[in-house]
C-alpha cells in the first residue's frame, strides 16, 4: 500500500484578528472640544449681557424711585409757596460758596433755595419756612421750620439749628433751580424782597446715581406756582 505523507497546516484562529475602529480619532475629538468650548464660550456672553442688562434697569429703577420721591415733596412745598408782610422767603441762591454755608455744609457749585410754603396742614403750624440745598456727602436735604412766626419774621432771623431736618436723596451729585418770571424768561436766581412777587414756575434738576453707582441720570421738572 502506498502511504501518503500529508503535513497539516496549523488553524489560524480569526476570532480577534479583526481590528475595533469604533473610538474617536484625534480630528474627531478636537472638533468635538472646540464645539464645545464655543458653546460654552457663548452661554458665558448671553449670561453676562442678561445679568448686565438687569443690573442696569435695576439701576435705573433705584434712581426713578428715587427722584420720583424728592420731586413729589419738592412740587407740594413749591406749590405752596407763598410770600409773607415783607415779601421775603423766595430767595434763590445760584453757584454757592462753600464757605458762606459751612454751618450746614453745602456743597460748593450747588444752589439753594428758601421759600415760604403754606403746605403743613397743622392748624398752629399754617406754614413752614423750606430750605433745599445740596450737602457735601451728596445728600440732597430739606430743612424746615413750621410755626406762624415766619409770616412776619425777618429771614435774617430764623436759626438753622431749630431746623427740622429731612434727608430726600442720596448719591445727588448735582442741584439747579431756574425760575420762570411773568415775562416767560428763564433766570438763574430769584429775590422775593426786590421783585415783590414770586416766579411763575421752578425748574429743577438734579443728577442722581444708584447706590452701586451702575446709572448716573440727570432729572428735570418744572414746577407751576399758582
Amino acid at each position: 500500500m502506498k502511504s501518503t505523507n500529508s503535513k497539516q497546516l496549523p488553524i489560524v484562529n480569526n476570532q480577534y484578528s479583526m481590528v475595533n475602529h469604533s473610538a474617536f480619532t484625534l480630528v474627531e475629538l478636537i472638533v468635538a472640544v472646540s464645539l464645545s468650548a464655543m458653546i460654552i464660550l457663548i452661554t458665558a456672553i448671553i449670561f453676562r449681557q442678561a445679568s448686565s442688562a438687569f443690573s442696569e434697569s435695576d439701576a435705573r429703577n433705584e434712581v426713578y424711585q428715587n427722584v420720583r420721591t424728592a420731586f413729589d415733596i419738592i412740587k407740594r412745598d413749591i406749590s405752596g409757596s407763598t410770600l409773607n408782610t415783607n415779601y421775603e422767603l423766595f430767595k434763590a441762591f445760584d453757584d454757592v460758596s462753600a464757605a458762606t454755608y459751612n454751618i450746614i455744609e453745602a456743597k460748593e457749585g450747588s444752589d439753594i433755595l428758601t421759600l415760604l410754603s403754606s403746605t403743613p396742614t397743622l392748624p398752629d403750624k399754617p406754614v413752614a419756612l423750606i430750605t433745599y440745598f445740596l450737602d457735601i456727602y451728596n445728600t440732597l436735604r430739606k430743612a424746615e421750620i413750621t410755626g406762624t412766626s415766619t409770616l412776619n419774621s425777618s429771614i435774617a432771623g430764623f436759626d438753622p439749628d431749630t431746623a427740622t431736618g429731612y434727608q430726600l436723596g442720596f448719591n445727588v451729585s448735582t442741584l439747579q433751580f431756574r425760575y420762570q418770571d411773568t415775562d416767560g424768561t428763564w433766570g438763574d436766581t430769584w429775590d422775593s424782597t426786590t421783585s415783590k412777587y414770586l416766579p411763575d414756575a421752578v425748574e429743577v434738576a438734579m443728577t442722581i446715581s444708584d447706590m452701586r453707582n451702575r446709572y448716573t441720570g440727570t432729572s428735570t421738572n418744572i414746577i407751576s406756582i399758582p
